[in-house]
């Protein structure tokens, strides 16, 4: 028996691509998460792990149960009491892979490497044994671009089919401009352009109240704006990627996953998010310059914004105008994260779990 364990709704994506291919069941201990689990896959059996219910616990039964169990985090504290297998399958990109992080893995059976930059930082940790190169599992559920399926979901989402689409994904706090850029774009963004506001399911998962309040006042100006949406994780990143013309992000996994469609991209760089305040995180974490430097080249695929800019749609429509200069940036930073676009790997992954899914 497999069992998928996410404290995270963010985990789900790469974990779900594995369920569907040798099922299970789903065990979180956040209400919040188990809840987004079955809005966006309500076919998909999940249950909650509350440890004050002891053995009494739906969760707790089946992890006990579990012949392997597949995280999206390290939860060593939690995993380590439960006798199964374990399997680590990163959510996001995972592009800070400091020695505390390495550290973190030790206690996987499997670990299961995105592509090339996560391969490099694993080698001489003495996990090597443990490594499968997965791919990035997100991708498989990631639709081709198709004209007559984004018009009609763009309708669906009450957008403009005529119109290009904006997608704005922000990091989490405390790194993410979230707080000062999402009314920034709804009010200087023309109607014109469909607008898509995503924030990190850190807030939109498991809001508090400030966000409730927050989402309520964001919800007003799309109305008022009209062909804007924002959407608190009921769509699935892939589709809306799918259909998007330009990412508007600031650091993280979202710019990595857009290379997959080659989207053209704008950055922001506040305070928590420029290229000076990523490097010094990571010199924090005491990685390598080479490595930093090879990372800061995401900001060689897209123009840059700051929240102070008075007129970013100039920035906004360059940045779509100059797409093919960009292009050969993006192509290298996607071969170094993931390699390639094709599915092999993760397929092989799959039949090699299969085994457990009894």
């Amino acid at each position: 028996m497999i069992v998928y364990f996410t404290k995270q709704y963010q985990a789900v994506p790469a974990l779900m691509q594995l369920y569907l291919g040798t099922g299970g069941i789903f065990v979180s201990t956040r209400g919040s998460t188990v809840k987004a689990i079955r809005k966006v896959y309500p076919d998909v059996p999940v249950v909650k792990l509350n440890e004050r219910f002891g053995r009494f616990s739906a969760g707790e039964r089946s992890l006990r149960k579990a012949d392997l169990i597949i995280t999206g985090s390290p939860n060593r504290e939690l995993l380590e009491r439960y006798h199964a297998r374990k399997c680590m399958v990163f959510h996001g990109t995972y592009a800070f892979m400091a020695q505390e992080e390495i550290d973190g893995l030790a206690h996987f059976d499997i670990i299961c490497a995105i592509g090339p930059r996560m391969q490099q930082a694993l080698q001489g940790t003495g996990l090597e044994s443990k490594i499968i190169v997965s791919g990035y599992l997100p991708f498989m559920e990631f639709p081709p671009r198709d004209a007559a399926a984004r018009a009609e979901y763009l309708k669906r989402l009450c957008l403009s089919p005529q119109n290009k689409t904006l997608l704005y994904l922000p990091r989490g706090r405390p790194y993410g401009s979230w707080d000062i850029m999402a009314e920034r774009l709804l009010r200087q963004m023309p109607n014109t352009y469909n607008l898509i506001l995503r924030p990190h399911p850190s807030q939109s998962v498991t809001a508090r109240i400030r966000d409730h309040f927050r989402f309520m006042h964001l919800h007003r100006l799309c109305r008022k704006r009209g062909n804007a949406l924002l959407d608190l994780t009921t769509c699935k990143l892939s589709t809306l990627l799918s259909v998007a013309d330009l990412v508007i992000s600031d650091g993280a996994s979202s710019p990595e996953e857009a290379l997959f469609y080659d989207l053209p991209q704008v950055f922001i760089e506040s305070a928590g998010s420029s290229p000076t305040a990523i490097a010094a995180m990571m010199r924090k974490k005491k990685l390598s310059e080479d490595y930093i430097e090879k990372l800061l080249t995401i900001y060689r695929c897209g123009k840059s914004i700051t929240p102070e800019m008075p007129d970013m749609l100039v920035v906004i429509e360059a940045a779509m105008a100059e797409s093919e200069h960009y292009r050969p940036h993006r192509e290298a930073y996607f071969s170094w994260v993931f390699g390639d676009k094709e599915m092999v790997k993760q397929q092989q992954l799959i039949q090699q779990l299969r085994q457990y899914a009894t």
